[in-house]
């Protein structure tokens, strides 16, 4: 027997745990900030997860995809050490929003595979995770969910004297060294943050050997300050973040080429408590980025420069009574994206978003309802192709019961709009991260889709159970493609570029020759869900022994057959923990099965599964200004390779690395 089915047999084992053996009071609920109705986790109708900092600490790894790769329903990109991004529930790219601190990060990073996230982990206090369609809050493009990255760059809290936090790490696989480092002061009313972190490391080693030219190199700044009372606070702050990568080479004989990446960031945010009219508190948000990397080629010479330069802003009015709260907000973005050079395969291009929403919760003790609608439009300006505009209408109702102590049931049904990206309409170039020539199609409609998701969970303190069912038909789901025919160019010397039925047909002198992929609609169906349950089985040697589990499963196909690109295979890992005042031992599988399912110019990927164990020492016990961890990943050296990944047939996932880290904190 295979041992991912022996994982599946301890699963369902696991499940069956008696919750009434640990029965005892439960802990203050944790309060989801990025939820649309702010409120407790446990309560929230979307799948919701919190990474608070010894979360973060243990999770990181690489990017931020990588770093949330161990959430159930959540994947990676994956596009070698420098850069990956979340993927949830198999919807990635313009389909999941990467906030910071509540606000959009403008980046590059939902262009191509290849381009890092701007916000990270390695500064985070606390990552929020919302599993399935956030679009009522935050738009049409968090169709399939929500990553917020919030730190304390501006304070929401008072300080009192001086408070600092530190974090150093060395990992073996790539002689990685990684380091942040946060103060934060008080002078009467007014609070103000200093941060910085950095990241250096190697090429990483692969069971299969060294992977080619993956080193990174990461600086960010910060400074911010704020006035808090106590009706709330406001403030401002200013991070820069500069970040270079190597690439895979196309020719592992030839020298692979970099990104140099930097971005500005300065942000205002605020939170006003008080009787204002109907509403208890009011908030806003406003950034401003500017954002530019430089693909530079393995000989050192500049290639394609990305330009992205705009500004996001949020307001939002709470009200909270007896049995009825809610919020009704604004938003708008206005977004300049410019490509310069060889690989520029889209024409400069503004993009302008603004949205109403509304959304209240009716809670009647036993059972509630909760709502929401959204109306939005986009203004689409492309220097080639001219203008297009889109006009999104999003809606949701849900149910909620709490049939006995502890247990909280519910179901949404959501239809929800999103209007297509500028790469989506207008891409017309070669797009080499992706070894594809990349064509948009400026007559795409919106797709719109249809979700029904179920949610039950269970929280006693000890015994904790979450599972989310989903299924989503999309109406017009926008795909990128193989048309069928290859594009070639010939460059030196210069004789011309053109299309041709395939490769035996372009001329002969031809250099480069990439597959064509088109952007085309299709109706498609998501069906999945996620399980995650954490028990504290019984207590050894002074130690407290718990068991959790987390799996995750995503289908999907075209209603017309075949399958979407770049689905991420089904997960189960298993661990076991023992703790005490001082010591913090884990030791956990991960299962990656296989993926068969994949679209007809895709390969299948083998499953894995890795091994991971940590060690984590309080000196102090819980009263520890410093802790020391020692962390084991996948200490078996498996090969894995990320089914999502464009690079998963040329680049291995890391092979067996330990990281040493210490965590400081007074």
């Amino acid at each position: 027997m295979k041992l991912s089915a022996y994982l599946r047999g301890f699963a369902a084992v696991s499940v069956l745990i008696p919750a009434a053996a640990f029965a005892q009071e439960t802990d203050e609920p944790e309060i989801v900030v990025t939820a649309p109705l702010e409120g407790s986790r446990i309560e929230s109708l979307q799948g919701a997860e919190v990474l608070r900092r010894d979360d973060i600490v243990e999770q990181l790894n690489g990017g931020l995809g990588d770093t949330l790769d161990a959430t159930p329903g959540i994947s990676t990109t994956f596009f070698g050490a420098g850069a990956s991004r979340p993927i949830i529930r198999g919807l990635g790219e313009d389909r999941v929003r990467v906030l910071q601190n509540g606000i959009g990060a403008i980046d590059a990073s939902t262009a191509s595979p290849d381009h890092a996230v701007t916000s990270d982990g390695l500064d985070a206090e606390r990552i929020e995770v919302l599993r399935g369609s956030a679009a009522l809050a935050y738009g049409g493009n968090a169709i399939g969910g929500v990553v917020n990255v919030i730190d304390q760059s501006i304070p929401t809290r008072a300080i009192d004297g001086v408070e600092a936090d530190a974090l150093a790490a060395y990992s073996t696989v790539d002689t990685g060294l990684q380091g942040a480092f946060s103060a934060g002061f008080g002078v009467g009313d007014l609070a103000f943050r200093l941060s910085a972190s950095a990241r250096e490391a190697d090429p990483y080693d692969t069971p299969v050997g060294e992977a080619l030219n993956q080193w990174t190199s990461l600086r960010s700044f910060g400074a911010g300050g704020a006035l808090v009372r106590d009706w709330g606070f406001a403030g401002l702050a200013l991070k820069t973040t500069q970040d270079e990568y190597g690439l895979l080479p196309e020719d592992p004989a030839e020298p692979g080429g970099h990104i140099e990446m930097e971005q500005t960031r300065i942000e205002t945010r605020g939170d006003f408590r008080g009787d204002f009219g109907p509403f208890e508190r009011l908030d806003y948000g406003f950034q401003h980025s500017d954002y530019e990397h430089t693909e530079f080629e393995g000989g050192g010479e500049p290639g394609t420069t990305f330009i992205s330069e705009g500004y996001e802003g949020r307001l939002e009015a709470h009200h909270r009574g007896e049995r009825l709260s809610g919020a009704i907000g604004l938003q708008f973005s206005s977004v300049d994206f410019e490509a310069i050079g060889d690989e520029a395969f889209i024409d400069a291009t503004t993009t302008q978003d603004a949205g109403a929403f509304l959304v209240q919760r009716y809670d009647l003790g036993a059972w509630g309802l909760e709502g929401g609608l959204r109306l939005e439009r986009r203004d689409i300006e492309n220097v080639a192709f001219g203008d297009r505009s889109f006009e999104n209408l999003s809606a949701s109702a849900g149910v909620f019961v709490r049939p006995s102590q502890n247990w909280f049931l519910g179901a949404t049904l959501a239809r929800t709009e999103r209007a297509p990206t500028a790469i989506e309409l207008f891409a017309d170039g070669p797009h080499l991260a992706t070894a594809n020539y990349e064509l948009g199609d400026p007559g795409l409609s919106q797709e719109s889709a249809l979700s029904l998701e179920a949610s039950a969970r269970y929280d006693s303190g000890p015994v904790r159970i979450e599972l989310n069912l989903y299924r989503i038909g999309f109406q017009d789901y926008i795909a990128l493609v193989e048309r069928g025919d290859v594009w070639w160019v010939d460059e030196d010397p210069p004789g011309g570029e053109g299309f041709a039925a395939d490769e035996a047909s372009a001329p002969l002198s031809t250099d480069i020759i990439l597959p064509v992929f088109n952007s085309v609609q299709q109706d498609a169906t998501f069906t999945g869900g996620e399980i995650s349950a954490t028990a504290r089985l019984f207590d050894w040697a002074g130690f407290a022994i718990s068991g959790d589990l987390g799996f995750d499963i995503v289908r999907a196909e075209f209603d017309g057959g075949g399958h979407p690109p770049r689905i991420p295979p089904q997960t189960l890992t298993l661990g076991l923990t023992a703790e005490n005042a001082h010591w913090t031992g884990h030791f956990e599988v991960v299962d990656t099965s296989a993926q068969k399912r994949v679209a007809s110019f895709e390969a299948p990927t083998d499953g894995f599964t890795f091994v991971n164990a940590s060690l984590a020492w309080r000196p102090q016990g819980d009263d520890s200004i410093w802790s020391l961890r020692l962390d084991g990943r996948n200490l078996t050296d498996e090969i894995g390779r990320v089914h999502a990944s464009f690079l998963k047939d040329d680049l291995a996932l890391p092979g067996r690395n330990v990281r040493l880290t210490v965590i400081a904190s007074f």
